[in-house]
Parts: C-alpha cells; structure tokens; sequence
C-alpha cells in the first residue's frame, strides 16, 4: 500500500478520534427515555420524525464508529495488517445500525470488527476508503485547477459512503459530458454520474442560531471563539465581509474581522466591539449549553442545526467529503445533510447530541442548500481558516 496515500487519511481520523474521545461514553445500555431526556422541546419536537429504538441504536452506532476509527488509526503502521487497505468505509443504516465496508472479508477482518462489537454489520464492497479519497482529490484538483473550461458543467460531487462511490452531478447528464470527463479527469469505475436538479441555496436571512443582520440581510450565529484573545463570533461569509457592521435586535454589537469564502470555509469572524453584549455558549431559545468540543461524526448519524430562520431541525449526515461550486466558488470537504434549512440560517450552528452525557458537541456552521440536502462548513476548517479557537 502507498503510505503517502494514506497518511493524509490517517491524520483526518486521528484528529476525529482525539476530539471525539474526549466526549463519547458508553450507549448501549441507554432507553429512549435516556435518550431524550436532556433535551429541549424543540430539539424533542425536530427529532419526532425518528422512531425511539432508532435513536438508541444509532447512538450505539456513533459509539462504534468512533472505536472503529481507533482501530483503524492504530493498527495502521502494524506489519502485516489488512483492516486500513481492506477498510471501504463505514455508515449508519435506515435501522440505526452501523454497517462497515470491507473489500475482502476474512475471519482476520471480522475477529477485528467485532471485538468492537458483534452487532456490526459486515458488507463486502469494490473499492476502499483510500481509494474513494484518491479519487475525491484528483477530481479536486481538476476543479480548483480552473484551466479547463469543461470543469463548469459540473458543479457539485461528493463520497457516498452507503454506496461506496463517488457522485458527480453535471448540470447537463449526456453521453458526451460523461465521456469528456473521462477522458480530462478521471476515468475511475467507483464514480457514478447523476443530473443535477440546479437547487443551489446560501441561506442568507449573541446566542448560537440567533438572528443577527448588516444591511439589507440577515444570517444566523454559529458559536463564541477567540481570535488573537480577541472575543467574538463565526457565521458565513457569504453574509458578512471584511469590515461589515453588524447588528443584533437593532443594536450594532461587532464588525467583522476576517472572512474566507473560498476552499472548505465559508465563514467570517465577527469581532464584537460592544462591550454591552456578551457572547454566549447557550443554544438560542433554549437552556441548552453547547460544548467547546469539536466533532466530525460519520455518515447516518442523527445530528442538529439551529438558525434564526427554522429554528432547531435535526437530520442525518449524507456525506461527509462533498465539493459544491457555486457563485463561481468551489468549496470542498463539506458535510451534507438532511436537515431541514431556509433563508436566513446561514451562519447557524451545528451541533451533535450525546445523551450518555448530555454533551451537545460543536460541529460547525450550516452553508446553505443543494438539490435538497443542506450542508455544513467543519468547525475544525473554520478554526484553521480564520485562526479561531472556541471557548
């Protein structure tokens, strides 16, 4: 196996690993009424749509997940070990279990995944998690690389990790385009090609999903951070710019400092200059206290989204490697959901439930909308991008 490849892999899991250890306890003797019982009525109400047992079992599945990481990162430089070139990726199923891709399943591989837990569900599948990820950036670098013109007709692609693929939508599907792309990008079997429906949505419209507006729109707070020891807030760019004021309630309480609409970030830091408001780590319209921690949970995992627009809404994680271009920008590693979102949400915040503690764990900020699915910037690109740390 080529560990150049794979490094970049290892060090993405590693840091989910770190972060997400910190917080994930044990779920597998949890109830729907345990389950439920720290939460608001409107994120009660969002998560109404899931039947009780699936929210346990896929709290158990988010566990699992996470321990199938450690494994995989710790077993990586081990001579003679198979699981991270066999390892196709894993997801959460419509039962709320956690169904885990192998290329080749051996008594070897299953004795691994299963001492993690033997009510994983074990699936052969064509291609690994390396070579998805491959693909991903080759098609990447094509797109970023902006001198070819063919790289406009197709503006959105992402991993699916249910279906163990890569999906590339064209804003026209023809034989032709299908054929170009082949023959200038990449001619892999594991990609898929589908049209796109042209939905394209940034839900533009000091407590995380509160409204706050510049001239003429309105979005929604992400969450508290520093920057510099400076105190203030992160929501998206597309709404506020370098040097932009702006208001909450009428009052104007920050500007912004910095702002990144490029890449995987679509954010901006809104440096609050008022010393009259206090930003805050607790969840708007709600008692709810939102946690410094930092996460990036796995695909089919039950997550939630607070804007000033819909309010507090919840669904299940698509994808978690998807590139978007719109208004002329490409943005990568975004996360898709099904979470419902509107106008003016931008900027809100996302944020994953862990009831074994009752931690509602940061994961960053809602983007806006694609043929349906909505779709976040990461908390840990947004730090990166602008120099910010929660607190």
């Amino acid at each position: 196996m080529n560990n150049l490849k794979w490094k970049p892999l290892v060090a993405l899991l590693l840091g989910f690993t770190l972060l997400m250890g910190l917080a994930i306890t044990a779920y597998a003797d949890n109830t729907p009424d345990e389950i439920l019982s720290g939460l608001s009525v409107e994120e009660k109400e969002s998560l109404q749509k899931y039947d009780e047992t699936y929210l346990v079992k896929q709290s158990k599945a988010l566990e699992n997940y996470t321990k199938l990481q450690e494994k995989i990162v710790n077993t990586n430089a081990r001579k003679n070990n198979f699981l991270s070139e066999e390892y196709g990726g894993a997801y959460t199923d419509d039962d709320g279990n956690l169904v885990v891709y192998l290329k080749s399943v051996s008594e070897n591989l299953e004795k691994q995944i299963y001492e993690i837990d033997s009510d994983i569900i074990i699936k052969p599948c064509q291609y690994s998690y390396v070579e998805l990820t491959n693909t991903m950036n080759r098609i990447n670098e094509f797109k970023l690389n902006g001198e070819d013109d063919f790289a406009n007709k197709f503006n959105y692609f992402k991993l699916s990790d249910s279906s163990n693929r890569i999906i590339v939508e064209f804003d026209e599907l023809t034989d032709e385009n299908i054929a170009e792309f082949k023959r200038k990008v990449t001619d892999d079997e594991m990609i898929s090609f589908a049209q796109s429906k042209g939905e394209d949505i940034e839900d533009v419209s000091l407590k995380p999903g509160a409204k706050i507006s510049k001239s003429g729109s309105s979005a929604s707070i992400g969450y508290r951070v520093k920057r510099n020891n400076v105190v203030g807030i992160v929501t998206a760019a597309h709404f506020a710019s370098s040097g932009d004021s702006i208001s909450h309630s009428g009052t104007t309480f920050g500007t912004c400092k910095k702002s990144v609409y490029s890449g995987a970030v679509d954010a901006a830091f809104i440096e609050v200059t008022n010393s009259n408001y206090t930003p805050s780590n607790t969840i708007d319209g709600t008692s709810n206290v939102l946690s410094r921690t930092i996460s990036e949970p796995g695909v089919g995992t039950v997550i939630n989204k607070r804007g000033m627009k819909t309010g507090a809404t919840s669904g299940k994680v698509i994808s978690t490697n998807a590139t978007w271009t719109i208004n002329g920008v490409t943005f990568t590693n975004l996360t898709s959901a099904d979470y419902t979102s509107d106008s003016g949400d931008s900027g809100g915040v996302v944020y994953s439930y862990i009831s074994s503690t009752g931690a509602r764990l940061t994961l960053g900020i809602h983007k806006g909308r694609h043929d349906g699915y909505a779709h976040f910037i990461k908390a840990n690109e947004i730090n990166s991008a602008l120099g910010t740390t929660r607190y």
